[in-house]
C-alpha cells in the first residue's frame, strides 16, 4: 500500500531518519494499528478471553464450595433436629404412659377407698 503510493526510487532517495509526508502518514497509521496487541495478535486476544473465563470459573468454583459448605451445615442441622424430634416423641410417649398409669392408680385407690367406706357403712346391716 505504501509502496504503491511512493515509488521505489523515492524510497531509495530518502535520507536516513527522514520520511516524506506521505510515508510519515502511512507509518503513523501502521504504528497505530500495531500498537494495540489485541488487534495484531489473535493469540493474545484468545489469552485475554481465556483469562476472563478462568476468572469466572474461579468465582463459580468458590461459590460452589461455599454452597457445598452451607448445604453440609444445613444437613447437619437437619439431622440434629430429626434426632431431637425423635427423642421428644419417645419422651412424650413415655410421659403419656406414666400419666395414664398414675391416673389408673388414683382411680384404683379411689375405688378401693369407696368400696372400703361402703363396706364400713353397710357392715352393721350385713350382720
Amino acid at each position: 500500500k505504501v509502496r504503491a503510493t511512493e515509488s521505489d526510487e523515492q524510497l531509495c532517495e530518502a535520507r536516513a531518519g527522514a520520511l516524506t509526508s506521505a510515508l510519515r502518514g502511512a507509518m503513523r497509521e501502521v504504528i497505530r494499528s500495531y500498537s494495540d496487541p489485541t488487534k495484531l495478535d489473535k493469540v493474545s486476544e484468545a489469552h485475554e478471553k481465556v483469562d476472563k473465563v478462568k476468572g469466572l470459573m474461579h468465582d463459580n468454583v468458590r461459590k460452589i464450595l461455599e454452597t457445598h459448605a452451607s448445604l453440609e451445615y444445613l444437613q447437619t442441622k437437619s439431622t440434629s433436629m430429626t434426632e431431637s424430634a425423635d427423642k421428644f416423641l419417645k419422651q412424650s410417649t413415655a410421659l403419656k404412659r406414666q400419666l395414664q398409669m398414675r391416673n389408673l392408680r388414683v382411680k384404683a385407690i379411689a375405688g378401693l377407698c369407696c368400696s372400703a367406706l361402703l363396706l364400713y357403712v353397710l357392715q352393721p346391716f350385713l350382720d
